[in-house]
């Protein structure tokens, strides 16, 4: 058995209920009463038998309020919270940083890749480049996994499979919600996955949200858009071809998720690193370019 730490929460953000709930399984009252509702009911339209990874459990917890630990161990049958993360050490094969306020990745994964433990990361990996190339290495080796789970969308099943028989691209167009530094990752590995491209340059479009163009390589021009935290929820990623055209609506969470943690665990099993280290590294690039653009 693959024993697994959840570690952290962070605003807006609700992955280490989703997470544990993917690997554990969860309890119905505690689930509802959690104020995740939009967790509580994709989870709730999926049967017994959806749950589960074979050979790994989330058994130990931490977050920065021992009340949320609790709660979230309850939600999502959590055998043990501990009150400092180190306390977990001994006692887990991999840890899953589940916040993505990336200031702190960096602090918290070395303590457990030192200890030659299996870390994923919560999208974004880093901003800072410098906390990237330290990661670089982990990642080369397999023991180190960061990305958003769009990569590992249902919606974009087909176009991955058909993608040579697509025409020549032109445009690929990204709109999200939120913020460039805390979704802009989805739309790009998205993107990357069914479409790696070579990055030349970015810049910010003008206008009351986070909007960039990207100029690349091969010619074609990446848009994303990420409209704030007042919009309606949107993951859209729209391809166009000299003959063709797809959209893709990347709504499913619970099957994105459990790819994503699936392929964790075969990171784990077999020591092979499931995504390209060099995309890995790249993304970061792109979008830690495009927060300078913003003055950040």
């Amino acid at each position: 058995m693959i024993r697994i730490g959840m570690i952290g929460i962070s605003e807006g953000n609700g992955h280490p209920y989703s997470f544990s709930a993917i690997f554990n399984g969860y309890d119905d009252e505690s689930m509802k009463q959690s104020e995740w509702s939009n967790i509580y009911a994709y989870l709730r339209a999926k049967e017994k038998v959806d749950f589960g990874i074979c050979g790994a459990k989330v058994t130990h917890i931490w977050t920065q309020n021992i009340n949320e630990s609790i709660k979230i161990a309850k939600a999502t049958k959590i055998e043990n919270v501990v009150e400092k993360y180190e306390d977990m050490i001994d006692y887990v094969d991999a840890v899953i940083i589940a916040r993505d306020d990336w200031q702190c990745h960096r602090e918290i994964a070395s303590i457990f890749l030192e200890a030659d433990k299996y870390v994923f990361i919560d999208k974004p990996l880093s901003l800072n480049m410098n906390d990237v190339l330290c990661f670089e290495t982990y990642l080369k080796r397999a023991k180190l996994m960061s990305c958003s789970a769009i990569r590992y969308s249902p919606e974009l099943d087909i176009i991955k499979r058909d993608i040579n028989e697509f025409g020549k691209i032109k445009l690929i167009r990204g709109t999200t919600i939120k913020s460039w530094e805390k979704y802009g990752i989805h739309m790009l590995e998205g993107i990357f996955s069914v479409c790696p491209f070579t990055f030349r340059n970015i810049r910010r479009n003008i206008c009351s949200h986070d909007s960039f163009t990207i100029e690349t390589a091969e010619g074609f021009v990446v848009e994303i858009d990420c409209l704030g935290d007042k919009s309606p929820l949107t993951m859209r990623i729209e391809f166009y071809s000299d003959t063709s055209y797809f959209r893709a609506d990347c709504m499913d969470s619970f099957v994105a998720f459990k790819r994503t943690l699936q392929n964790f665990i075969f990171m784990i099993e077999n020591s092979i690193q499931p995504i390209e280290t060099n995309q890995t590294v790249e993304l970061m690039r792109i979008l830690s370019e495009g927060m300078k653009r913003c003055g950040l």
